[in-house]
């Protein structure tokens, strides 16, 4: 929430010093009076705009917040324009009663739901609902206050004394109501939903205040239209257009801890109060003011009326909060398939370690029998006579240094992870990878090329992370070929704009969900055949080497996983 500019607070104080001096000098009139509602119909206008503007400029809950606020001003304005309309257009007085007194009497519900609807937190929709019917609640439960109370002593009985004194009590509660809410809910956000809560309480009460203020001055009759009675309520309009204003790009809202989320949630806890108070209002009046007895069946029918308005939305209500439950059981149900999953996906990897272990373990007892193959079969060709002789035992120690080979990249491949990076040729790290499957591809027909530019510069990786991740991405284009019709996998590497660009294309079915291929623990592979880990520490160690990788499905049929690394 940002600090008002000079500008915006200039042009308010100069506005109410404008006013005030032209209220304490100007002779009540005519004059003075089309100025006094022109300015209050043109201020509320201002104030409902400029809430819109704020709505329109976010989405979400924070948007609707901003729009129940405008809601609110609009009701106000409403009055305000009647006014305009009566004393300055047709130079009459307001009739009395006065149906504009009605959405002056309900501006307080929709700002009350607007605040208790906590603005910017994410939500579903399934809540945002609920928050929607319980604003309907509220704003029923005090429209029926003011049909059981306020409008039979305004239009049936006409007793005037009776209508001021229900009317300006309970917009007296509305808004003790209101700035309820608005300091809970300032009790329990953070940051600057905290200071525009505590705003909004400020323009609450010293518009209740102002409010006061002027009904004693009319209660006196000192009270016409352009008084210095109407700076303070000018004042509070101005407050609040500032806050809007200032507030408008604020799109988010955090909370102070979970138990006060909890008591946060005023919206369902104000409805239900709402819906158990309606018999309890209404036997209250009937047994508590006898003098009203002429009334009540008008009042037995009001409260009739509304329990069945209020029991409809109870209904959807309670329809919600089912399908809600439901939602939630099934999610539950789904998080733990998920954890057993995970938990067998882990024991597999242990099991997995503890083979790497092993494996590593027998590759440096075959290491040293090797070496003495190596050396044995290049002494007795040094020895040998017959070139037959000689091409059989080179041919002996050539295979001995491919196997010594296979089994170093196996050790290397099965050491623990060093973070230590060093320049390194990313073709031979990519081809002794490839070693590692080669008995693979080969015992299952697979038909590999590897097309690898001449020009790739050496950079600096750390070989054992990139050994897996290349192993998981021929593994993976083996596994996906395996059923298809023409077994091939190729491997294209080059420079371009800088970066070294490697693409593994297969011929297989191609991914399914496109969206969550690097998702941890997703697979389509059968329960116990894949942890669904490999393609998501592949994305971790490309990113972790400031690369970006990415799958596609090829068209007619096939995939590519496509690397680009930084040659830098």
């Amino acid at each position: 929430m940002r600090r008002p500019t000079r500008w915006e607070v200039g042009t308010v104080a100069g506005f109410l010093l404008v006013y005030t001096v032209i209220s304490l000098f100007a002779k009540p009139g005519a004059a003075l009076t089309a100025f006094s509602d022109t300015s209050g119909a043109g201020l509320w206008l201002i104030a409902v705009v400029v809430l819109l503007w704020a709505g329109f400029g976010n989405r979400g809950r924070t948007r609707w917040f901003w729009f129940l606020m405008a809601f609110g001003a609009a009701l106000v304005g409403t009055n305000f324009a009647a006014w305009l309309y009566y004393e300055v257009i047709t130079g009459r007085e307001p009739p009395n009663p006065f149906w504009a007194d009605i959405p002056l009497f309900l501006q307080p519900v929709p700002m009350m739901a607007a605040a208790a609807m906590r603005p910017g937190s994410r939500q579903r929709e399934q809540k945002f609902l609920l928050s929607t019917l319980n604003f309907l609640i509220l704003l029923l439960w005090w429209v029926y206050l003011y049909m059981f109370l306020v409008y039979p002593n305004e239009y049936i009985v006409m007793d005037q004394a009776v209508y001021n004194t229900y009317y300006f009590s309970l917009f007296v509660v509305e808004f003790a109501v209101l700035m309820s809410v608005l300091g809970g809910m300032a009790l329990v956000a953070e940051g600057a939903w905290r200071k525009i809560y505590w705003h909004l309480f400020g323009v609450s009460a010293l518009y209740l205040l102002s409010y006061q203020w002027l009904n004693a001055a009319l209660n006196r009759n000192e009270y016409y239209s352009g008084s210095i009675y109407d700076v303070p309520d000018y004042a509070t309009i101005c407050w609040l257009i500032l806050i809007a204003v200032r507030a408008r790009h604020v799109s988010s809202e955090k909370l102070a801890g979970t138990e006060k989320q909890r008591a946060a949630d005023l919206s369902g806890f104000l409805a239900v109060l709402a819906v158990l108070s309606l018999p309890l209002i209404g036997l209250w009046v009937l047994l508590r003011l006898p003098e009203a007895s002429g009334l009540r069946p008008f009042r037995v029918t009001v409260t009739l009326i509304g329990i069945m308005l209020v029991a409809v939305c109870v209904f959807l209500r309670q329809m919600l909060l089912a399908q809600e439950m439901t939602r939630l059981l099934g999610e539950s149900k789904q998080n733990l398939e998920r954890l057993q999953l995970a938990q067998s996906q882990l024991v597999q990897q242990e099991r997995l370690a503890g083979i790497g272990q092993l494996v590593s373990g027998v590759a440096h007892e075959l290491n040293n029998p090797l070496t003495a193959v190596v050396g044995y079969s290049d002494l007795l060709k040094e020895q040998a006579k017959e070139a037959d002789a000689r091409q059989k035992l080179e041919r002996l120690g050539s295979e001995a240094r491919r196997m010594k080979r296979i089994i170093d990249n196996l050790i290397s491949f099965a050491r623990p992870l060093q973070n230590g990076r060093k320049p390194l040729d990313i073709s031979t790290v990519l081809r002794d990878s490839l070693m590692l499957c080669e008995y693979q591809w080969k015992s299952a027909g697979i038909h590999f090329e590897l097309n690898l530019a001449a020009n790739l510069p050496r950079i600096a990786i750390n070989e054992g992370q990139f050994k897996m991740v290349f192993v998981n991405l021929f593994t993976n284009a083996a596994q996906a070929v395996e059923q298809a019709a023409e077994k091939k996998v190729v491997v294209e590497g080059s420079l371009e704009a800088k970066k070294i660009v490697l693409r593994f294309r297969d011929t297989g079915p191609g991914f399914r969900d496109l969206d969550r291929v690097f998702d941890p623990f997703y697979t389509t592979k059968p329960i116990g055949q894949g942890t669904g880990l490999g393609l998501s520490m592949c994305y971790g160690t490309v990113r972790e080497h400031n690369g970006n990788i990415y799958a596609q499905n090829l068209y007619p049929h096939g995939a590519a996983v496509t690397i680009e690394l930084p040659a830098v």
